[in-house]
């Protein structure tokens, strides 16, 4: 919901015509969504968004010991094929 009423306040901010004004909306634009981005990294990705990082197709982002913890969890929470 954060995200499309930041979309909207852009499309409205994009129609401003004074220039100091449209800065001072994008500005605080700007800040909402380093806000959400920030939340959605911390609270929703956690300790996930490692795996989203890219990495060299040889090495697994995950030592053989987190690989095997981390396949335990996975399982215990009902996930049942890697």
């Amino acid at each position: 919901q954060e995200f499309e009423r930041i979309q909207r306040e852009q499309r409205e901010a994009n129609a401003c015509t004074e220039r100091q004004e449209w800065w001072e909306r994008r500005s605080r634009l700007d800040l909402r969504m380093q806000s959400l981005i920030q939340n959605l990294d911390s609270e929703v990705l956690g300790c996930w968004r490692g795996l989203l990082l890219p990495r060299d197709p040889g090495n697994s982002p995950l030592d053989e010991q987190e690989l095997s913890q981390l396949l335990q969890e996975l399982q215990e929470c009902g996930w049942e094929r890697p």
